[in-house]
């Protein structure tokens, strides 16, 4: 207490740096529930499912109806995207040509993705010459809502403008798409090899379905189905929560090394200012494990209670930035160590000036004053 401004230093960099732990901690928890909860909302719960060739022979109907009946499955349909056509296809309206990709499938599939019709009529599953716009391909071609039954040309064969489909929410593939029937797309010769079926489960349900889906979609040879499941939200919250805590970790043990080497100043300046008191002690008698035990004492009372405060600051810290951000406040259950931990640091730095101590020579120091 004699000596409170020279140990203030020690203290507030041990309180610092426990603040700056236990914010950080209630900063990253918050952000990433957060982040995982919007991954969760955007997920759209829907199981994309790749099938051979030769189901394209079987009849949307069929396949919806061998689908539906599994537990937890909501709707189901047809619906190739863009990226698995063979090609790209050139549209033309009142002048303008426009390079655009194609979507092939049926209103069902349309509706597992989560997709709705704007406006116009939905394509009926035998149309061969009607189309339905993504909202910015229609924007770019200047047809708006009202023109239904408008024609355009599609790598230069007529087709009618049924309607303007929004993507699903979160979703942005098919607004830059023209979308088109299994009929149609055979038509014009750009029906992929492979059917792609959507399937819209309940949240959380995707494993459970995923394991009735091959033999449901392909009862003769299920080994050649594909699956893509929507992510899962407890292992998105889990990596996330690790991502958070690996950044937390790095960032504390940069400060926990600055802590200790100002411990260590500190504790230098302490020695050399009592020199004169320990050489007495040791000329007396004092055992040398008592005086580096005088100093590890003092040094670890300094960690501890700077890791107590910096953690009731970083918790206060914490609690309002979440409040202020809308974040829900979280903080690990290893927030309570903090204090200890702070003891440690405080041991660890005032272990080299403690073992420096011990190697005073009383009888050079005393002749010397």
């Amino acid at each position: 207490m004699r000596r409170w401004r020279r140990n203030l230093f020690s203290l507030c960099a041990v309180l610092f740096c426990a603040a700056t732990f236990v914010t950080l901690q209630g900063i990253t928890l918050g952000t990433s529930e957060r982040t995982a909860q919007r991954f969760v909302a955007m997920e759209t719960g829907v199981i994309t499912a790749t099938l051979p060739a030769a189901s394209w022979e079987r009849a949307e109907q069929e396949v919806i109806d061998q689908v539906v009946g599994i537990p937890h499955v909501e709707n189901a349909g047809t619906l190739v995207m863009g990226d698995q056509v063979p090609k790209s296809v050139t549209a033309g309206s009142w002048g303008m040509r426009l390079s655009t990709n194609v979507a092939i499938g049926t209103m069902n599939g349309l509706h597992a993705r989560g997709a709705q019709l704007r406006s116009g009529l939905p394509l009926a599953d035998d149309d061969i010459n009607a189309v339905l716009l993504g909202e910015r391909v229609a924007r770019e071609l200047g047809i708006g809502d009202g023109q239904s039954g408008h024609e355009i040309a599609v790598d230069g064969v007529p087709m009618r403008v049924a309607g303007i489909i929004e993507d699903a929410p979160h979703q942005s593939a098919l607004a830059t798409s023209i979308v088109m029937t299994p009929a149609t797309a055979r038509r014009v010769d750009l029906l992929p090899s492979l059917r792609v079926v959507q399937i819209g489960v309940e949240q959380g349900t995707a494993n459970q379905v995923a394991q009735h889906l091959p033999m449901a979609l392909a009862p003769e040879q299920p080994q050649a189905v594909s699956l893509k499941l929507p992510a899962d939200p407890r292992s998105l919250r889990e990596s996330l929560m690790a991502d958070a805590e690996q950044t937390t970790l790095i960032i504390t043990v940069v400060m926990v090394v600055v802590s200790i080497f100002t411990v260590v100043n500190t504790m230098q300046i302490a020695i050399t200012e009592r020199r004169r008191e320990i050489g007495i002690s040791l000329g007396l008698g004092m055992p040398a494990w008592h005086i580096a035990l005088q100093f590890l004492l003092e040094a670890m009372l300094l960690g501890l209670c700077g890791g107590l405060v910096g953690m009731t600051l970083g918790s206060l810290i914490a609690a309002t930035i979440a409040m202020c951000m809308g974040w829900q406040f979280m903080l690990p259950w290893s927030v309570a160590f903090v204090p200890f931990a702070g003891a440690i640091v405080g041991a660890v730095g005032a272990l080299v000036p403690a073992v420096q101590a011990t190697r005073i020579n009383p009888a050079e120091l005393l002749r010397s004053n």
